[in-house]
């Protein structure tokens, strides 16, 4: 009996020590836990989550998550700042961004994750621009170069239209008129050119241009002159020995419009059909004695004729200015001799002026060869 009970009061001694053991380790445990255990919100370019941190500082929580930070990064708090159980880090990664404006270059660092937001954080709205990437556009954290065309304030004129003024986005002459679709074709002309670089301002003409071929199976060659001396006329005499024959030819013709009008007229082939045969005139070589003075004829009438030897000659049809033009009509010795005139014209009837004047005006298809008066009265060229 005194054995057990000795051995009783053994076993008290050894079950008080493990208890304090086992609770002492409780104790140590939950301090422990206590101190690695610090509650801690990260967020990463917006993306929070929360994780267990032994770390002190801010620092030192990133460094236990392993992530490191870079000299465009930044970090809220910073990190040296404490850090306790509920703390919330910010870290918003640097991205190199790189703005080619109109064809020049500049880097920028953000920590925007969209291409909208960082425009807004650089105070760059580049509002009506075109970019080469959506305005809603991620930036990862390899960064982004990003193409801005900005609008240029233009006045463009089109085939003579009314010139308009826009504001249009583009760097090229080729891009405005792409932008403001406006066709122009290879063959139309575009000042300045279409790889100049435009600029507020610059004022783009484009002439419209069009090539139309046309073909005259039957087109009148008109025939030359011949002219022999004769010695039984006159000086200043002429007669028509053998009429002139037009030839005929097949042409085809290249006309050139610009803004609808033509503008240049081109030969691209031609065949003789009918030789023309030369008008042979005999021109006299025998002298005559010096005219008598002729008195001044100052014949009127009502024909066209009149009107324009009023406004050539003030209607003196025998006037010798001696400027080299003779009569009502004011012909040259030239051209009244080609037309089948005899000796000058100051010398001549006014009939016979209006028959040799007819004969030209007919060869010409119209008053032409009196150019001012001719307009000044209106007559057909």
């Amino acid at each position: 009996m005194r054995n057990r009970i000795a051995l009783l009061g053994k076993s008290k001694g050894v079950l008080v020590a493990l208890v304090a053991a086992v609770a002492l380790a409780l104790v140590g445990t939950t301090y422990g836990y206590a101190q690695l255990g610090k509650e801690v919100t990260l967020s990463l370019d917006g993306e929070a989550k929360t994780i267990k941190s032994s770390g002190d500082t801010v620092g030192e929580v990133l460094s236990e998550e392993d992530i490191k930070i870079g000299e465009h990064d930044v970090v809220a708090p910073g990190l040296d700042e404490k850090v306790d159980d509920g703390t919330r880090i910010s870290v918003k990664f640097g991205r190199q961004l790189t703005l080619n404006v109109d064809g020049k270059a500049k880097t920028y660092w953000v920590t925007a994750d969209t291409v909208e937001q960082a425009l807004a954080d650089l105070g760059l709205g580049y509002r009506g621009a075109d970019l080469s990437a959506s305005r809603g556009a991620e930036i990862d954290r390899g960064g982004l170069d990003l193409e801005v065309t900005t609008p240029k304030s233009v006045i463009v004129k089109v085939a003579g239209q009314k010139a308009i003024r826009k504001a249009v986005p583009g760097t090229t002459v080729a891009e405005i008129l792409e932008r403001l679709e406006l066709f122009v074709d290879s063959n139309d002309l575009v000042s300045p050119s279409r790889s100049s670089e435009v600029r507020d301002g610059t004022k783009i003409k484009v002439t419209k241009v069009k090539f139309k071929n046309k073909r005259d199976s039957s087109e009148a060659i008109a025939h030359g002159t011949v002219k022999k001396n004769d010695s039984s006329l006159y000086e200043g005499q002429t007669k028509v020995e053998k009429p002139g024959v037009d030839g005929v030819r097949d042409v085809t013709y290249k006309y050139e419009y610009r803004n609808g009008k033509v503008y240049k007229t081109t030969v691209v082939r031609s065949e003789v059909v009918k030789k023309p045969v030369s008008e042979v005139i005999l021109v006299g070589t025998k002298e005559k004695a010096a005219p008598k003075k002729v008195a001044p004829n100052f014949s009127t009438g009502s024909t066209v004729w009149d009107q324009l030897a009023k406004c050539e000659s003030g209607g003196n049809w025998s006037i010798n200015t001696g400027n080299g033009y003779y009569g009502g009509l004011q012909f040259n010795a030239q051209t009244w001799h080609a037309y089948g005139g005899s000796g000058l014209p100051h010398e001549n009837s006014r009939e016979e002026q209006i028959r040799v004047a007819t004969k030209l005006r007919d060869a010409n298809g119209g008053y032409g060869a009196w150019p001012h008066c001719s307009q000044k009265l209106g007559l057909p060229q």
